[in-house]
């Protein structure tokens, strides 16, 4: 890369770059799908807001089929949905709960929403959580832009978002750039009840996509196009071009356009990763929770190191990596204690045993009493094996064996006591 390779690119006639302009009037339809937990009447709100500049559609829980119907018969500019939803564990597509009943995964819209993006569909919004694979889905359908939540969402994040975003994009300010500063003015919710909430909010853009803009000529505004002329701006998009060919050409193999889903660029790898130990790490905190034996906790031990190598991809502030080495070093605590337990077990018995073989009917009174001073303090041993052990029964069984078998000896004290002897030792 050189000067020489710039000059032959700055001789070829400079590219162009249109924007597409959203009608003043545009039509909106809005999915309030399952919610179950949430308060969606602040979202219908903030798009009452917009008063007449927009003509809104609101579908209420809709059955499947009036969602097909709806989407098929009209065309829309924006697509708007609020509820519950999720992503697949690699991200390339997710689901959304459009009632109490009903789930859709966007695969099995693809056609669907095909058709309404050439009938004019340029938008979709996601106000609901965990929403990359959903991005990833739809700009495989060449959606030109999809707004998500890349995680769980706290109601008050998302509604405030929304409200803020859609004042700004309906004023003229171009979508990115109302994006932005929407998710900017959510600064104040990361200082008081919701850290990480200006990273939440995720806009994605197919590659093909221009510039997005709300009309405000009540007449219609066409489409209009601008030339770039600033050398350096141009300079820098070859050289980025250039530096980018692998990675995009490597990310293709795995879905069209998911490269494009990620800011800052390798994010996408990330959140996979991210996914996959999450997964992992629920899965083994089920298993610890259901153990029945040493074996078990080895068994989980094993699959945590098993995904040790993942975990050396993250970096260590990682919450997820963070919630790996906690779970790691829980399990190694655990498996330490009831080995320690499992020879606390071995150690009594084997005290028990000896006071059996030691004590009969020509033991002294002085040996049947060292007999009981060991007995009480194997059961004082055992009482330090807690009720979440895996050895906690078999304990309290010992326990209650080493109380009866020092009553019996004490009885039996008592018993030759009535009679002294002289060889007998003083009761």
């Amino acid at each position: 890369m050189n000067d020489l390779f710039f000059n032959k690119i700055m001789h070829k006639s400079l590219p162009t770059v249109s924007t597409t302009y959203l009608p003043f009037r545009l039509r909106l339809l809005a999915i309030l799908g399952n919610s179950e937990g949430l308060n969606l009447e602040e979202d219908v709100q903030s798009l009452r807001k917009l008063g007449n500049i927009v003509e809104i559609k609101l579908l209420e829980e809709p059955s499947i089929k009036e969602l097909y119907r709806i989407l098929w018969r009209e065309k829309w500019d924006i697509l708007f949905f609020a509820g519950h939803s999720d992503s697949e564990e690699d991200l390339k597509t997710g689901s959304i709960a459009i009632n109490s009943q009903e789930s859709l995964n966007l695969q099995q819209l693809k056609f669907t929403l095909r058709n309404a993006r050439q009938n004019g569909l340029k938008l979709a919004i996601f106000n609901s959580c965990d929403g990359l694979g959903l991005a990833n889905a739809l700009v495989d359908l060449r959606i030109p832009y999809i707004i998500v939540m890349r995680e769980p969402v706290p109601d008050q994040v998302a509604q405030e978002f929304l409200e803020l975003f859609l004042q700004k994009f309906s004023k003229g300010i171009s979508l990115h750039k109302a994006f932005r500063k929407a998710r900017e003015q959510l600064e104040y919710l990361e200082h008081t009840e919701y850290p990480g909430a200006t990273l939440i909010p995720e806009i994605v853009q197919h590659p093909t996509a221009q510039p997005l803009i709300w009309s405000q000529d009540p007449t219609g505004q066409p489409e209009q196009t601008a030339t770039l002329v600033w050398w350096k701006q141009y300079r820098k998009i070859a050289l980025a071009t250039a530096l980018l060919l692998g990675v995009v050409a490597s990310a293709l193999a795995v879905s069209p356009y998911s490269e494009f889903l990620c800011e800052p660029l390798g994010n996408c790898s990330v959140r996979v990763t991210e996914r996959s130990i999450t997964k992992t790490l629920g899965e083994v905190t089920n298993l610890n929770d259901a153990v029945q034996s040493i074996a078990d906790i080895e068994e989980t031990l094993n699959i945590l190191n098993s995904i040790a190598n993942k975990i050396n991809t993250l970096a260590p502030e990682n919450q997820v990596s963070k919630d790996y080495f906690y779970l790691q070093t829980t399990v190694e605590r655990r498996l330490e204690k009831e080995y320690n337990n499992q020879q606390l077990l071995k150690e009594t018995e084997k005290i028990a045993q000896q006071v059996r073989d030691d004590t009969n009917q020509y033991s002294t009174v002085d040996e049947m009493r060292m007999a009981i001073r060991d007995l009480l303090i194997a059961r004082q041993k055992l009482q330090t094996i807690k009720p979440d052990s895996l050895f906690y029964s078999q304990a309290q069984k010992l326990q209650q064996n080493y109380d009866s078998r020092v009553e019996a000896i004490e009885k039996e004290i008592a018993e030759r006591c009535k009679f002294p002897v002289n060889w007998q030792p003083r009761c």
